[in-house]
């Protein structure tokens, strides 16, 4: 494969693919180290991808995969309050800005709570915006387990960030003043 090709796909995917190194992760450095692996492990398999227009979403499932294994290899999730690709819309007031960033900021939190695979599963449908027969074929399980673990991770990370009993007293509290 051409070095200008192998440049033209990494400038075209480098973000989606840091994004899903990211979310896994929760981590700056260790997003970077998964997407650089990704890349490595891709650009070196390019000849094993049946469809070249399927580029992108099998690089983040590889970046999903690399970011897992340095997490295991690791045992250690470090939260940082950097967060690039999850910014706020610009055209926001301050206080709308400044509530999405909270309510990214708890989603992610929430997100790195669950297990790896609850958080893979995750990642890969609505982050990468993947089909269930996507990632069935891309984490080899049949799409029954994919759409019951989907399930289960939603509830998970319902439950997460819904408040709790005190919150919610607090907030009642304060609307009857």
């Amino acid at each position: 494969m051409e070095r200008d090709t192998l440049e033209q796909l990494y400038h075209q995917h480098f973000a989606k693919t840091y994004r899903s190194a990211y979310m896994v992760t929760g981590n700056v450095q260790l997003a970077e180290d998964a997407t650089q692996e990704a890349f490595l492990k891709a650009f070196s398999n390019f000849h094993s991808l049946k469809e070249t227009a399927k580029f992108g979403s099998w690089i983040s499932v590889i970046a999903t995969n690399c970011a897992i294994d340095i997490l295991r290899k690791n045992r250690k999730i470090v939260l940082t309050d950097k967060d690039e690709y999850l910014n706020s819309n610009p055209e926001n007031s301050p206080q709308e800005s400044w509530e999405q960033q909270e309510t990214n900021q708890e989603v992610r939190k929430a997100l790195l709570m669950l297990e790896l695979e609850d958080r893979e599963i995750l990642v890969l449908k609505y982050f990468n915006e993947l089909s269930i027969q996507e990632i069935s074929e891309y984490v080899s399980l049949p799409s029954g387990t994919i759409k019951s673990r989907l399930f289960r991770a939603r509830e998970k990370i319902r439950k997460l960030l819904q408040p709790k009993e005190t919150e919610k007293r607090l907030i009642n509290k304060g609307s009857s003043s």
